[in-house]
């Protein structure tokens, strides 16, 4: 019963939970995101260690990408997202690429990991 109370908890916090607006996250990934990521079909130039938001969505589930878009990175800008802003970029991803499936097993590699001892 406890571990029923907690998924529903964690769903209900989850960007999946928001009304997400994909035209928001595509207007916010082209203003913020694009310098370094390929983040619609027609950019014609990204930084080439930058995963594009369609690898992103395929090979990551969204409380990962939740997550990453939280927490403090150096090769990235301070943001700030809000959590409808966070919902409206990875709705934008998924448009790109499959929806995401949550139970799906992580990928081997994680490109999203930061470097340890620094």
């Amino acid at each position: 019963m406890l571990r029923r109370f907690i998924a529903l908890a964690v769903l209900a916090l989850s960007p999946q939970a928001y009304a997400a607006d994909p035209a928001q996250g595509e207007r916010l990934a082209r203003r913020w995101c694009a310098e370094c990521h390929v983040v619609a079909p027609n950019q014609t130039s990204a930084r080439v260690d930058a995963p594009s938001f369609a690898s992103i969505s395929a090979n990551r589930r969204v409380p990962e990408i939740s997550a990453f878009l939280r927490a403090d990175h150096p090769q990235m800008p301070d943001m700030s997202l809000s959590r409808d802003e966070i919902a409206n970029l990875i709705a934008w991803m998924q448009s790109l690429s499959p929806a995401l499936d949550p139970i799906k097993p992580a990928p081997q590699s994680d490109e999203f990991r930061q470097p340890r001892g620094g």
